[in-house]
């Protein structure tokens, strides 16, 4: 009779059977793989039955395997459903057979200490000893491993359960789930699938090396979503299982139907798939549409950064995007999503089995319940009371499927230049995209083939390899993608792709003179286009820093130049010279203008301007003081003048011609039949005018401000004007009034006074 002794393992066995490890080690709640070596027929695996730490304290955990196989055999055991009244154990290798004697019936032998029989099943054994189903998931703990030939076990005081006959053994260890998921979600795009037969299948290290990670997927290619699997992977194996899909293994892919069927289960597990870009609108993807998903497990083994244990670190959703499957026709370009993965739970609840958990039914594994307070949604089996669950988010969007040439024309022709045809593109560089140019310019016809090169930033290139094109000639470039037509475009060799057009400005005109008030006629500039394409810019012209301001679009072809004028742009400056500027696209050119004045015009002066300046640089007076000019004299304080506009320097009048003798004296009072009073001086060419303040009649009277007492002029102040008389009209010397010239007197109502 063999006694089960604490810490001795692995001693020699007479027993035809072996295991590949001392030691297995899994995650609670994930599956974990046995390697066996059976020699001939059946065999039992006795699973748990020893001690905890405390040696006065079994496990709570008994039961046993009947195995079946010839040589190396993998048994799988899932510690998510273990001891819940379903089949948790199975074989992965052909032709072997794996049964849990507490799911289905066994000839087993339970005797005491002594060898008298205490159960003949499992069922039969004390409660304490765990072989009656568990109110709780398998617990972090070792158990121990046996395998004999024989199907009888000892059971002692302690409820501890051993083999009777010799045996080899091994330890489980059943650890803590690690909650790494609480960390980061992984999220990365790859190239579509192939064919819908083999979608998904790729392992995830094939995956990630023909994607990018980058959380713009493009419509059509594929959304792998990596989250942490410990404590989850057994009750998706167990799904899958159930789909008739067997048990999932590290490395193998399973339907996202397994993953709605776990989202649906009250297992505390939440995957949230939610559009954000419309707040109004929000939608969620649900576990339904996730059907058209693929799940691949991947081992701590196969990851970057593995963890000790061997079991699965990591669980990938795979999405397909393109239309034709639920999910791909939720996800439109522009979109954008979050999506959360967590394990719920509540301070001071915990999850707990249904009521019979031997009862074979398949919901008892997932009958959940919070231990005293159904009102509690369902909590991760593997959080204690005082842990409050843990999740971790992340976001994509979808883009558009597309290649954008860097450089065209207005009719989509592809520039090319020594960088080759660039441009920008949603494809991920492991599309196989290749180019054709074919080129008929040169002696003869020929063709070249390209890779189209795309680095992960969404960049690509491709050289045409036709050395001999020179700018201006025409290719014709043809894309396929994985050997299917893609786009076909016109190429157009040029120097530079960024400045095809080119326009240049030639033969301009760098020094003109113009008279003030006509045209810029004379000015002109020629517009060359020293690209390969038709172009378009504006010309324009400033001249004295925007004072004349003038922008029209001009459109060139190569081999065209045009000539452009500036005839109907009128010239209204001061004489004097200016600079100017032509300039269009990225050339200019710089002259010079001078302005003449207009010998034709003479500028004439409202009388409150303070002076004015004719055309020929001449003054005009405008206080009563003339100055410039080139009269016979200034004389400032005397005037003489006559009506004919002749005055001389001295203030008499030789020859006086008005009707009565008339003589300007130096104090600003006329003798004769006119009496001008004034107060201004006058210098110049015999065209000077009063200060204007003044009125001046025939009969000899002026006044400022009004008429002096008994009709002479005076210093004093005046008599106002008859309110009903018309208001006199001062004028100068010489004025234009109704196209008739006055000179001296005032034209009033008709008649002159």
């Amino acid at each position: 009779m063999a006694i089960d002794a604490e810490g001795v393992a692995g001693g020699p066995a007479a027993v035809n059977a072996s295991f590949g490890s001392d030691t297995y080690t899994t995650t609670a709640g994930d599956p974990v793989e046995l390697t066996v070596e059976v020699e001939d027929g059946t065999k039992y695996l006795l699973v748990g039955g020893n001690r905890l730490s405390d040696p006065n304290a079994p496990v709570g955990f008994v039961d046993v395997i009947e195995v079946s196989g010839e040589g190396s055999t993998t048994v799988t055991l899932n510690t998510r459903t273990a001891g819940t009244g379903v089949e948790y154990a199975s074989v992965t290798s052909e032709g072997g057979s794996a049964t849990s004697c507490s799911v289905s019936a066994c000839s087993l032998s339970f005797v005491d200490e002594d060898g008298e029989p205490v159960a003949n099943s499992l069922s039969g054994l004390p409660s304490r000893a765990g072989a009656d189903g568990l109110v709780r998931p398998l617990v972090p703990e070792r158990y121990r491993l046996s395998l004999v030939d024989n199907a009888t076990f000892t059971v002692d005081e302690s409820s501890v359960v051993a083999p009777a006959a010799a045996s080899n053994r091994a330890e489980l260890v059943v650890t803590e789930p690690e909650r790494r998921i609480a960390e980061e979600i992984e999220m990365f795009t790859t190239m579509p699938a192939e064919s819908e037969s083999d979608a998904g299948i790729e392992p995830v290290g094939s995956l990630r090396s023909d994607g990018l990670e980058r959380s713009a997927v493009t419509k059509g290619d594929r959304l792998v979503i990596g989250v942490e699997a410990a404590g989850i992977w057994g009750a998706l194996s167990h799904f899958a299982d159930e789909r008739d899909a067997g048990p999932v293994a590290a490395g193998e892919n399973a339907t996202g139907a397994v993953l709605a069927d776990l989202l649906a289960a009250e297992e505390g597990v939440h995957l949230r798939i939610e559009q954000t870009n419309r707040p109004n609108q929000a939608t969620r993807i649900g576990p339904d549409e996730l059907e058209d998903a693929t799940l691949i497990f991947e081992s701590a083994s196969e990851l970057e950064a593995a963890p000790d244990d061997p079991t699965a670190g990591r669980l990938y959703v795979v999405i397909d995007t393109s239309d034709g499957n639920a999910l791909g026709d939720r996800l439109k370009p522009g979109e954008e999503y979050r999506v959360e993965f967590g394990l719920d739970g509540a301070d001071g609840e915990r999850y707990r089995f249904a009521e019979d958990p031997s009862a074979v039914d398949a919901d008892a594994p997932f009958a959940a319940a919070s231990v005293g307070d159904d009102g509690v949604p369902e909590q991760f089996p593997y959080l204690s009371t005082d842990e409050t669950g843990v999740s971790a988010d992340a976001t994509f969007s979808v883009s558009e499927r597309y290649l954008r040439y860097d450089h065209v024309t207005d009719d989509g022709e592809v520039l090319v230049d020594g960088d080759g045809v660039t441009g920008t593109t949603t494809l991920l560089p492991a599309t196989e995209l290749t180019a054709v140019f074919a080129y008929d310019g040169g002696e003869t016809p020929r063709t070249s083939e390209a890779t189209v090169r795309i680095d992960d930033g969404g960049n690509f290139s491709v050289d045409p390899g036709i050395g001999e094109a020179q700018p201006g000639d025409r290719l014709t470039v043809d894309l396929y993608a994985d050997s299917r037509p893609y786009d076909s475009r016109t190429a157009i060799v040029a120097s530079d792709a960024t400045d095809p057009d080119r326009l240049r400005l030639d033969d301009e005109t760098t020094e003109l003179n113009v008279t003030r008030g006509d045209t810029l006629s004379e000015l002109s500039v020629t517009v060359r286009n020293a690209g390969v394409v038709e172009g378009r810019e504006p010309l324009s012209l400033d001249v004295a820093g925007g004072e004349i301001y003038e922008e029209r679009y001009v459109t060139v072809g190569p081999d065209e130049p045009r000539n452009e004028t500036f005839n109907g742009t009128r010239v209204d400056l001061e004489p004097g010279t200016y600079s100017y500027t032509l300039a269009i696209a990225d050339d200019e050119t710089a002259g010079t203008l001078t302005v003449d004045p207009d010998p034709a015009v003479t500028r004439i002066d409202d009388g409150t301007d303070g002076g004015g300046t004719s055309d020929d640089g001449n003054a005009n007076d405008g206080d009563g003081s003339d100055a410039g000019g080139t009269g016979n004299g200034t004389e400032p304080g005397s005037d003489a003048e006559t009506e004919n506009g002749t005055e001389v320097a001295n203030g008499t009048e030789p020859d006086d011609t008005g009707p009565g003798s008339e003589t300007d004296s130096g104090n600003g009072t006329d003798a004769g039949n006119d009496t001008e009073a004034g107060t201004g001086t006058e210098a110049g060419n015999g065209m000077g005018t009063t200060n204007g303040t003044g009125a001046e009649t025939e009969n000899g009277t002026d006044a400022e401000n009004g008429s002096p007492p008994n009709g002479s002029d005076g210093d004093g102040p005046g008599t106002p004007a008859d309110p009903a008389s018309p208001a006199l009209i001062p004028v100068g010397t010489r004025e234009a009034f109704g196209g008739t010239v006055v000179v001296g007197v005032t034209y009033l109502l008709g008649h002159w006074i």
